[in-house]
């Protein structure tokens, strides 16, 4: 394995399915205990089809952040407080460094999508 293709897993798995998995709850749970999803779904309903794609839009904004900053982390480019040491993310199987360029690579790859 290497960085580009830890990247595209990481995008198909953390932001694609992710996305899938939060469209269909959202589009069929019709009860929830949790507050939050409570609220979110009684929100969602009333949306136009519209309103809808830019919600689901902008979930998948907030994920490609997320996921675009814990890599930054892990490459050592995006400072996290109480970190001192740097990571060194390898597989069991090879010693190559992965984690050297992983953020930037995951931004290129969804900027093309």
């Amino acid at each position: 394995m290497n960085s580009v293709e830890l990247v595209k897993i990481f995008n198909r798995d953390v932001i694609e399915e992710n996305l899938g998995l939060y469209k269909n709850l959202l589009e069929t749970t019709t009860q929830a205990i949790d507050p939050v999803w409570k609220a979110i779904i009684s929100m969602y309903i009333d949306f136009s089809r519209e309103e809808k794609d830019a919600f689901l839009k902008f979930l998948r904004i907030v994920e490609i952040n997320t996921l675009s900053h814990a890599l930054g982390i892990l490459d050592g480019s995006t400072y996290a407080d109480g970190i001192d040491d740097e990571f060194l993310l390898t597989t069991e199987n090879s010693n190559t460094k992965l984690n050297e360029d992983l953020q930037s690579l995951f931004l290129e790859l969804v900027e093309k999508e």
